[in-house]
């Protein structure tokens, strides 16, 4: 039986379930102002690394210490996207270009430093390779190494050359999300999908996450489908008219639904937040 939890939040949040404590903080109640905040990141040793449009916000416990290009050698206050490797190193895409944070600052991919054409980034991931896959409006970087490529609709099957979201499965294959469709990438062979052959009506995506069973979860403005590996499924929203603007999976295997008017969570086999034997926060954002 399908199960929803609707819920609607007007400032940021951060939950914690498997410890049944939820913690708000917001412009009131922390040294933070900023309250856009566009990623949100835990490392192995439990730092949240919290990306805003004024900086970058690190929280160890209680500990608040927050970055940006006045104190620190930040190329650009807009932080897009936050990735920890397996070295525990901390990669930033921000709207100047890639930056590494491995006790402190370093610029590796931006105009300025390799000469690319765009390093306004706005996507990141990295694959099991340790290969850093990064997305702009106008095509794809790969980066490892001081080495770099990009892919374009004029060079690969990539159906467009905005690059919203990147996702990286079990198998090391890349989902590239873009506003017309989605391409995937795995030992140089490529795979398109679109409206033609998944279950949506547009082919602007919003969102991709991949959960626990590997299975692929994406959202456009209207729909969320999922993809086990041989077949696409579309699973039923209760509130059809609101916009979704994101999608997140927590470690209890629920889909937090973010759209313009509400959060909404769901779960086919039921929503439920209970503890278990992990010792991983979930942390959920919205506004």
């Amino acid at each position: 039986m399908k199960q929803f939890l609707l819920i609607l939040f007007l400032f940021p949040i951060f939950l914690f379930p498997q410890t049944g404590i939820k913690t708000i903080f917001n412009k009131h109640n922390s040294p933070f102002k900023e309250q856009t905040i566009t990623c949100v990141k835990t490392d192995q040793s439990g730092l949240n690394w919290i990306g805003t449009l004024k900086g970058l916000l690190i929280i160890n416990n209680n500990n608040w210490e927050i970055y940006n290009i006045q104190n620190s050698n930040l190329p650009s206050n807009k932080i897009r996207k936050i990735k920890i490797d397996n070295n525990n190193i901390a990669w930033l895409a921000t709207s100047k270009g890639l930056v590494k944070y491995n006790k402190e600052f370093e610029s590796v991919l931006s105009s300025k430093k390799t000469g690319i054409k765009n390093d306004d980034f706005i996507s990141l991931n990295i694959d099991q390779n340790n290969k850093k896959w990064i997305g702009t409006n106008t095509g794809l970087y790969s980066y490892k190494n001081k080495i770099w490529r990009v892919f374009t609709i004029k060079n690969t099957n990539i159906p467009d050359n905005h690059i919203w979201e990147i996702v990286v499965d079990s198998e090391n294959k890349k989902w590239i999300g873009t506003k017309n469709g989605i391409a995937t990438i795995i030992e140089n062979e490529w795979e398109v999908f679109t409206k033609d052959n998944m279950p949506v009506k547009t082919n602007l995506i919003k969102s991709i996450v991949c959960d626990d069973y590997d299975r692929i979860w994406v959202s456009t403005e209207k729909e969320v489908v999922s993809f086990d590996g041989y077949r696409w499924e579309k699973h039923k929203l209760e509130n059809k008219r609101t916009i979704i603007n994101n999608l997140f999976i927590d470690l209890f295997d629920n889909k937090w639904i973010c759209t313009t008017t509400r959060l909404v969570v769901y779960n086919s086999e039921g929503v439920e937040f209970k503890n278990n034997s992990t010792k991983e926060s979930s942390v959920v954002v919205s506004k």
